[in-house]
């Protein structure tokens, strides 16, 4: 794996272009299938094909290889509770879109469905490799950095998070609820009650340790704009945010993180994270011609 590939996931998005195979996938969507089943996830021969162009090769295995990994990283990330809310996505997509000349989503939107990609399986792409970011973030990176004694210190703050959807029913009664009841004592059981965001609320609204940058960004202002102990309100364009900092600490990070030392660390323990979780996998081939080692 290339080196730089592990800091910011998305950079492999946003390099993202449309050969001509606009015939060749109505083709593949007559006669789509499922190939493939990870850990009970299917994966259709369609999304094959979208990973060739995803990960910009012309070998099928290659290609299967490459989704294999980001599947099981992204269910690991979710297991652990890391999450990526619409608008996270909406915001990955936009950027995308951007970077490929389109000055709106729907443009770049109709510009996949012409190509034939369905646009579905390319906003999923786009949320499993958010996750895979956001898992090396915030757990591959801090492996990678113990022992490490000089460098530059930066901030990290613990931070715990309740999401509710503007599109479900009862919005309004949970938004009175919390605005009138929520307190740092019941923040983590009222995520578990409220919350609309199901890999957060088991684990009482835990988003973990997080950077500056690292969030959506309206997140992200608000985050590092109030203190530690705040609890505050953020409304977006589906849905509203209550945001508890629990804490905030100092970490010590090496001056440049993509010198060679580091990145051959942080790649190591990415690559013995990858094989731990390909040998506990249980992966189907309904199609053994799809099949790798």
């Amino acid at each position: 794996m290339n080196k730089y590939k592990f800091l910011f996931m998305l950079i492999l998005v946003l390099s993202f272009s449309f050969p001509s195979l606009a015939e060749k996938n109505k083709e593949i969507q007559l006669v789509d299938k499922i190939v493939l089943i990870i850990n009970g996830e299917p994966i259709l021969l369609s999304e094959i094909e979208l990973a060739k162009l995803w990960f910009k090769t012309d070998d099928t295995k290659k290609a299967v290889e490459e989704l294999i990994n980001l599947v099981l990283v992204s269910q690991q990330a979710r297991k652990l509770g890391i999450t990526v809310f619409p608008d996270e996505i909406n915001e990955a997509l936009l950027k995308v879109a951007k970077a490929n000349g389109f000055s709106s989503l729907d443009d770049f939107k109709k510009k996949l469905e012409k190509e034939g990609i369905v646009f579905s399986e390319f906003r999923t792409f786009v949320r499993r490799e958010i996750l895979r970011t956001k898992f090396i973030q915030g757990f591959v990176r801090p492996k990678a950095l113990k022992g490490v004694k000089e460098g530059k210190i930066e901030k990290v703050r613990k931070v715990r998070i309740i999401y509710i959807d503007k599109s479900k029913p009862g919005y309004m009664d949970k938004l009175e609820q919390l605005e009138k009841n929520l307190t740092k004592e019941n923040f983590a059981k009222m995520a578990k009650k409220f919350s609309d965001d199901e890999f957060t609320k088991d684990n009482g609204g835990l988003l973990g340790e997080v950077r500056k940058g690292e969030l959506l960004k309206i997140l992200d202002e608000n985050i590092w704009k109030h203190k530690v102990g705040d609890i505050f309100e953020i409304t977006g364009a589906k849905g509203t945010y209550f945001v508890y900092i629990e804490e905030e600490k100092d970490i010590v990070v090496p001056v440049n993180e993509v010198d060679e030392e580091f990145m051959k660390k942080l790649e190591k323990e990415y690559n013995l994270l990858v094989k731990k979780l390909r040998e506990n996998a249980y992966i189907e081939y309904l199609d053994p011609k799809y099949k790798v080692e």
